[in-house]
């Protein structure tokens, strides 16, 4: 292996790999110990971090700006986003409290709040603009005994080179990293402000020590097999959490990123929706991405074998998600790949909605 940290290109055996490189052997959590049966179900909310300068940048076609730095962290903007997810989330307990149940979005939506609102474990990826959204959004449910637990398997997919996608902190430095963040982002309010933002951020428990190795992947980015190794690989750290669901399942709160949560629920949606008025939002989750602090409610289920799936997926507390459009021509076909029937070669379909706005032929979703 030819490797140079935090960059590695490898062409060696398997065996001789850095463990840092995305190429190395594939992630797996630990089997249960015997008489050590795991939980059957789930519940897991996503939250996707509110507008980092990277998104930013991407917007008004910035380059320089995309790449002057590496883990990106948030914006003016960004850092409102979560100030807001916070209060919603305060007048959501608020309204539960009183017993004005209605006032959350109906009886279903509310008793999902009241599992968002009361979990098991919190999560976030170790990148800058996820730590800082949880810090902001999320501290009222983080405590000494319920810390913030940085888990690598929930970066970001990446690229070739990701700048957004690379980290540059490992352990008790991304706390100092995410410090420095806030002092930057309360900089204008005056130093007694910014004093408490930093204060109420040092007072928080963050548990680092499943990133205290360089965690962000290789250069060449992320193969479409170790993605999908990766998520299975989080799944079964999820599926760990122990609570009062039925089953002895609990409920985990997990802060990361849009490619990698829609490349998840691509894997594990599929007929989830019971109700039609809910395919919608299955659609949605596999082609559109979360807006900035959105959160998706999700019930896991796991068969006899370990396969995982989602058995509901809900947005909530006002998380707008995009509608997608159906295809009219060519008709839409299900299945994801077909045999085509001249020559015996495998064809690309097109997918039941398109995710580009573009229809048939042309559609960048094919």
């Amino acid at each position: 292996c030819i490797s140079c940290q935090p960059l590695c290109i490898c062409f060696g055996a398997q065996q001789f790999r850095q463990p840092f490189c995305d190429t190395a052997m594939p992630l797996a959590a630990e089997p249960p110990s015997p008489g050590n049966e795991l939980p059957r179900r789930q519940t897991v909310f996503f939250v996707r971090h509110a507008e980092s300068r990277w998104n930013r940048a991407q917007a008004d076609y910035a380059l320089m700006s995309m790449m002057w730095e590496n883990d990106h962290g948030l914006t003016e903007d960004g850092r409102r986003q979560a100030e807001e997810l916070r209060r919603r989330l305060g007048s959501a307990r608020d309204l539960l409290a009183s017993g004005a149940e209605g006032r959350v979005g109906g009886e279903a939506e509310a008793k999902w709040v009241h599992q968002l609102l009361n979990p098991d474990k919190v999560y976030s990826s170790p990148f800058t603009r996820a730590v800082s959204t949880a810090s902001l959004a999320l501290r009222d449910l983080v405590r000494e005994d319920r810390p913030l637990v940085l888990l690598k398997e929930a970066r970001e997919s990446k690229n070739i080179g990701g700048a957004d996608s690379t980290g540059v902190a490992v352990g008790q430095e991304i706390r100092d990293r995410v410090e420095d963040e806030l002092r930057m982002l309360y900089e204008e309010d005056g130093e007694t402000v910014q004093n408490e933002a930093v204060e109420e951020f040092r007072r928080m428990a963050l548990d680092v020590s499943d990133v205290e190795e360089p965690w962000w992947g290789g250069y060449l980015g992320d193969s479409e097999d170790h993605l999908h190794e990766r998520i299975d690989a989080l799944m079964s750290r999820l599926r760990q959490t122990r609570g009062s669901l039925p089953g002895g399942g609990g409920v985990s709160v997990l802060v990361g990123h849009s490619l990698f949560f829609r490349s998840l629920f691509a894997r594990h949606l599929g007929g989830a929706a019971e109700a039609e008025d809910l395919q919608w939002v299955e659609d949605s989750l596999q082609m559109y991405v979360l807006p900035f602090c959105g959160i998706v409610g999700a019930t896991f289920e796991w068969d006899e074998v370990g396969n995982s799936r989602i058995l509901e997926a809900r947005p909530l507390l006002g998380t707008q998600l995009q509608v997608a459009k159906p295809i009219v021509t060519p008709p839409a076909i299900v299945a994801s790949e077909l045999q085509a029937r001249e020559g015996g070669s495998l064809q690309k379909l097109v997918p039941l909605y398109c995710a580009c706005g573009r229809q048939g032929e042309t559609c960048l979703s094919q």
